[in-house]
């Protein structure tokens, strides 16, 4: 976890008001209250308390301050929810958390690495004057340059560097160079070079693109020449851009999938901060698979060629075949996202992007495109066409819909498409049985015991004092944790105790089943000392318990005596309760 100070932490949280935070994600009535966002809630249970900057789910238990909220409604890290929040008040602040290395291939990511940083100061060198020309043509500033690492590889330099370093045989396993007839050379040569970098901000592999004026009319040189697969890279399982994209993936619940670099570059610059491309056309399992665990949206946006609404027709069937909601951004007049922002702007993207379509329609009009609609026979193929994919519907209403539009379109009675329509019948919701934990009256005890500390002082002085230890370790670690940040900071706040704990993954899920168990702030002293008292007595009894086991095994009669005195001082001392 990257280090961000309790006081600039405090300060993030002090601009941010909470219910102004949490009523721009969901809607707040005049009592602050609304359906939780964390669970499946059905009347509002989710509630804020804008005295205290917290929030409280009363049915299952979710609670925290504006940080958190923001972090598990967003499914970002802490350090990510607190850019979003500090940008969100123009506070400045730094908090990229550092590449994840896999110990097994941390030399590989180090190669990537210095192979991007000479890349990169390729660029800005003399010899980079061309290439900036060209990218400056294409309307590729310096800002977009340093945003998407842009750099060049020139001459067959790169190994004769690197070799001092590292080992030739890693420099050719990660594909920085190639060995022909024992000797090596550049992977990439006269070429504009964009990195490839993972979710975890890791170098994987390199993408060039060809930009000196005799390549650009060599058409056996291919335009764009990519890194092979590696141990680091697999080709299949990734998304360009998904290192500066991912958070706003999961801010939004929406990614906007493109067919190219230049377009997810473009279409970034003007604000859409949540497009990856595809290694090409090709859409994989693994692609499905980190879609379904981003659970957002997906919106395509391949090229408008017919290679790309091939691809869009195959990608989204696949995706509508998972339960994910897909539409598609269509446009004229140009192939890609890249040349029609080049040409007609911002505005005009932005109003192709609201006026996306349900992929649903984008395919019916696929399907319409090649056929003939003055023949009869072509009418009729389109229609049984069509039926097929509104087959493929699971909504109903939407089903319906379509069939409407169809039977209109074309003056043909609805009843001979429904009879065509497969029944999607009465689908058997299978509902999971729910398990309520039983408690015990040692569980409730101190369960009350901890939610009376988080918001009384007094309460952890008096449980410090009087008592010191509960029945579970889950338990008691909490309570050991408010004892140690009061101590800490001389204080205790619900609110900055969130902060305190939130890289313990245990203490969270314990904290959140204390909430959703007990509610009630108001107690007296001798509720609390019921609570301290059944928690001692619960102590006595293991004791007791053990020794009689011990007594129960010795055949030293002395011995039984002296453990028999000790139950019976332990009984008289749980009179005096």
């Amino acid at each position: 976890m990257a280090f961000v100070s309790k006081e600039i932490i405090d300060e993030i949280k002090s601009h941010n008001d909470i219910v102004d935070v949490i009523g721009s994600y969901i809607n707040l009535n005049e009592k602050n209250k609304a359906l939780c966002p964390f669970h499946d809630d059905h009347s509002p249970s989710f509630s804020v308390h804008p005295d205290k900057q917290i929030y409280k789910c009363f049915s299952c238990g979710e609670s925290g301050n504006v940080i958190t909220f923001v972090q598990k409604y967003n499914g970002v890290s802490f350090e990510e929810a607190l850019k979003i929040l500090a940008d969100r008040v123009g506070i400045k602040l730094n908090v990229k958390s550092p590449a994840k290395k896999n110990s097994a291939y941390q030399k590989f990511y180090e190669i990537n690495d210095t192979a991007l940083k000479f890349f990169k100061n390729n660029l800005i060198s003399n010899e980079g004057r061309e290439a900036l020309k060209y990218l400056g043509d294409r309307n590729i500033d310096k800002d977009i340059i340093n945003e998407f690492n842009i750099g060049l590889a020139t001459n067959n330099k790169l190994t004769d560097l690197l070799s001092k370093k590292y080992d030739v045989n890693d420099l050719i396993e990660v594909d920085i160079c190639k060995s022909i007839n024992g000797k090596t050379y550049d992977t990439f040569q006269n070429r504009i070079i964009f990195p490839i970098i993972d979710e975890d901000n890791n170098v994987i592999a390199f993408s060039g693109r060809k930009y000196l004026s005799d390549d650009l009319k060599d058409n056996t040189l291919s335009k764009y020449s990519n890194s092979r697969e590696t141990n680091i890279f697999k080709k299949s399982g990734t998304f360009y851009n998904i290192n500066n994209a991912l958070i706003n993936i999961k801010k939004s619940k929406e990614i906007i999938i493109t067919e190219g670099f230049m377009d997810t570059i473009r279409m970034s610059t003007i604000g859409y901060k949540n497009v990856v491309a595809l290694m090409g056309t090709a859409f994989t399992r693994e692609h499905l698979d980190k879609i379904i665990k981003y659970k957002c949206r997906v919106i395509l946006n391949l090229d408008q060629d017919d290679p790309g609404k091939n691809a869009t027709l195959s990608i989204g069937e696949e995706l509508i075949k998972n339960n994910i909601d897909v539409s598609v951004i269509v446009f004229d007049d140009y192939k890609d996202s890249d040349e029609y922002i080049v040409h007609k702007g911002k505005d005009a993207f932005d109003i192709a992007y609201n006026n996306r379509i349900p992929f649903i329609d984008f395919k019916l009009n696929y399907l319409k495109s090649n056929k003939n609609m003055k023949n009869s026979d072509e009418i009729s193929k389109y229609i049984n066409e069509a039926i097929k994919a509104i087959n493929e519907i699971d909504d109903d209403i939407l089903k319906e819909l379509k069939t409407k539009e169809i039977a209109n379109e074309f003056g043909i009675d609805e009843s001979i498409i429904k009879s065509k329509l497969k029944t999607t019948g009465n689908k058997k919701v299978v509902q999971e049985e729910k398990k309520t934990k039983r408690y015990n009256k040692y569980d409730i005890s101190e369960i009350r015991i901890i939610y009376l500390m988080l918001y009384y002082d007094d309460v952890i002085l008096y449980f410090e004092n009087s008592l010191g230890y509960l029945v579970h370790d889950n338990m008691s670690n909490l309570a050991y944790k408010i004892i140690e940040f009061r101590n800490t900071y001389g204080y205790f706040n619900y609110s900055d105790f969130i902060d305190y704990i939130s890289d313990n993954e245990v203490l969270n899920e314990t904290l959140k089943e204390v909430m959703k168990y007990h509610n009630d702030e108001k107690y007296t002293m001798s509720e609390l000392d019921d609570y301290i008292n059944t928690i001692k007595k619960y102590s006595i009894e293991k004791r007791k318990n053990e020794l009689k086991k011990e007594m129960n095994e010795t055949l030293d009669i002395n011995k039984k005596i002296e453990i028999a005195n000790k139950i019976q001082n332990m009984n008289k001392e749980v009179l005096k309760w």
